[in-house]
């Protein structure tokens, strides 16, 4: 639809912008505001330098220039756990093996039985040692003893004494009594107990007309140990004899020291000690050998050529 001057063609179009009838100038925006860029003003002071000639923070601080103060340094986090303590993870896992001795020594100390000055180590299992009881607490008590139960209880910590205390009967270091007493060797009992065992492995000279060679007890074996008069080492360079003082193979330390200072040794614990030392060796030896030489290594001198 054709409106009021409106070109009819192409041709009109073209021939008014040829006749003038079209302005090529540009128009100036009437709106238009002229102004000059911002320019931030110069200052006359110099900057400041953020960065001090020394470092005027103590140790553990380190200077902010932005705070213009001394700020602690952080340390950097991590969200790994602390790496768990292996040996005493270890040491922990050993107190509670039944199997060995020193585990069986914990669990048995708590059930020790007063003897009145006696020199008999006995002991008894009693089902209050080690149940749960919280003082003047009745209801977490009771609570406490529902889980006790729940665990096993009295028969559980039962389970427990007759698996250590059957470890030192394994081991020869105890026996049971009647009425539910069991008894740990002390030193003299020990040794008395096994002096006259054949120490497996070793031999001794003797007079060709006894054949040149003989067996050896174990209470032989221990008098040629201590007759070296050396200083008590294997040819492994472990200790012959091991101080169980504190435990219950031992009340009476392998030394003691007397008010002038002078340490002397306790001959009874001493002569125990290097007996369990040949004993174990044996049981833990897959030939069954003791690990000890009445000629070691050819020094004419008696003791351990593997243990201790």
């Amino acid at each position: 639809m054709a409106t009021p001057n409106m070109p009819s063609s192409a041709q009109d179009i073209i021939n008014n912008f040829l006749s003038g009838g079209y302005s090529t100038q540009a128009q100036a925006n009437p709106y238009r505001v002229d102004v000059d860029p911002f320019r931030p003003p110069v200052s006359d002071k110099p900057e400041e330098d953020d960065k001090l000639p020394t470092d005027p923070c103590p140790d553990g601080f380190i200077y902010d220039p932005v705070m213009k103060r001394c700020m602690p340094i952080e340390e950097e986090s991590s969200d790994r756990p602390d790496e768990p303590d292996r040996d005493k993870m270890m040491f922990d896992q050993m107190k509670r093996d039944n199997s060995t001795i020193f585990g069986a020594s914990n669990t048995l100390d708590d059930y020790l039985i007063d003897t009145k000055g006696g020199g008999d180590i006995l002991l008894r299992f009693d089902p209050n040692v080690g149940k749960p009881n919280i003082p003047f607490m009745p209801l977490l008590s009771a609570g406490a003893g529902l889980l006790d139960s729940f665990f096993g209880g009295d028969k559980r910590r039962e389970d427990r004494f007759n698996e250590a205390m059957q470890t030192y009967i394994d081991a020869g270091y105890g026996q049971q009594l009647n009425n539910g007493t069991f008894q740990v060797f002390n030193p003299q009992q020990y040794y008395s107990n096994v002096m006259n065992d054949i120490v497996s492995g070793a031999r001794q000279t003797v007079p060709p007309s006894m054949g040149g060679s003989a067996p050896v007890t174990v209470g032989q074996a221990v008098d040629a140990a201590i007759s070296n008069d050396y200083s008590g080492i294997s040819s492994g360079g472990s200790p012959i004899a091991q101080d169980m003082s504190g435990g219950l193979l031992g009340r009476t330390p392998l030394t003691s020291v007397d008010s002038q200072g002078n340490r002397t040794r306790n001959d009874d614990a001493y002569k125990a000690s290097i007996a369990r030392n040949i004993k174990r060796n044996e049981q833990n030896s897959p030939y069954g050998t003791s690990g000890f030489s009445m000629n070691v290594g050819g020094t004419g001198m008696a003791g351990f050529t593997r243990g201790r």
